[in-house]
């Protein structure tokens, strides 16, 4: 036996008496609920199912989604907060989820107290779009546009504190713009506002666009991550296409309530682990231009949530959209 060996043996007998643990009480006995804060058909949504039905096959139990949209993902959100944390109640909650909770006066929840954070999961860009037959054809013919006419045009988000509301906010204002903020309840709504002409532009989550950019019905302008999105590598970043520009990476991971027990924390984690290792989501995951992401521990991503959720806190400050102000 050589030496990599017998320490991979090692490690899986330290965690044995912590997985025996959660067995021993019969977990899971019954199904497994999964809330998604989002649309159903949303790039969320899409990769929660498929997360679902390979961790379903791994317990021998059904993972149900139950999609909960709308208000940020508050009404989601709040849900999984008031679950038990018995192991029988999971959520796929994002940065959108964290972003919003800074849109109150009282944060109705914190992502990295109130739950218990499992496993990242997904990430990637969301890209700013226009329909085609705009005629805009650039970031930078795009911002002329609404400065020509200062609120005359409309911009979708998935809400107040969205992710897609940011980073609308953070593009106006930093080239001195303004356009009127209208809410919907996800991103195919934003992408479907965007295709029927009720908005000028969005910027949602680049996955749920590439169906129509691939079939030209809408032009993609800047993505938002700090390189090039490897399911959009034409496109250009906001530095690159309107300098300075600014960086939102969004990301998506597996959470369960606040005190989950450390036996089911391992366990989840452990199943969790080897789905994504094993590559089986991948090909899902690139058919609807996803990227799949995984954390080291629960304990490093309960450190990356802790981090995000300071960076967000100063970002809606400074731009002024917390607590009922900003478009």
């Amino acid at each position: 036996m050589n030496r990599r060996s017998w320490l991979l043996m090692t490690a899986a007998a330290m965690a044995l008496p912590q997985v025996r643990t959660a067995l021993a009480a019969g977990y899971p006995e019954k199904p497994i609920r999964m809330i998604v804060p989002f649309l159903a058909g949303s790039s969320p949504d899409l990769l929660a199912r498929m997360l679902g039905s390979e961790l379903g096959k791994r317990l021998r139990q059904a993972v149900v989604i139950e999609n909960i949209p709308g208000a940020g993902g508050l009404i989601g959100t709040t849900a999984l907060k008031r679950a038990a944390p018995d192991g029988y109640t999971l959520g796929l909650l994002a940065n959108t989820q964290l972003i919003s909770s800074h849109m109150y006066a009282k944060r109705p929840y914190d992502l990295g107290t109130d739950f218990t954070p499992i496993t990242s999961f997904s990430g990637g860009a969301s890209v700013v779009v226009v329909k085609s037959s705009s005629n805009i054809r650039t970031l930078r013919e795009l911002v002329a546009e609404i400065r020509r006419a200062p609120e005359k045009y409309n911009y979708a988000s998935s809400g107040k504190g969205s992710i897609a509301h940011l980073a609308a906010e953070a593009l106006l204002r930093q080239h001195d713009a303004k356009a009127v903020h209208v809410p919907y309840k996800g991103g195919p709504e934003i992408t479907n506002a965007v295709l029927n002409g009720q908005v000028l532009f969005g910027i949602p989550v680049a996955s749920m666009t590439v169906p129509y950019l691939r079939s030209g019905q809408l032009t993609p302008l800047a993505v938002t991550t700090a390189a090039r999105s490897p399911i959009l590598p034409e496109v250009p970043t906001l530095a690159e296409a309107l300098p300075p520009g600014y960086v939102l990476d969004n990301w998506g991971g597996i959470f369960a309530p606040a005190k989950l027990p450390p036996d089911l924390l391992a366990l989840l984690f452990t199943h969790l682990h080897a789905i994504i290792t094993d590559g089986l989501l991948d090909t899902h995951a690139r058919g609807i231009g996803a990227e799949i992401r995984l954390s080291k521990s629960p304990a490093e991503f309960a450190e990356f949530v802790r981090a995000e959720d300071r960076q967000y806190g100063k970002w809606i400050a400074s731009i002024g959209i917390a607590n009922g102000s900003g478009g």
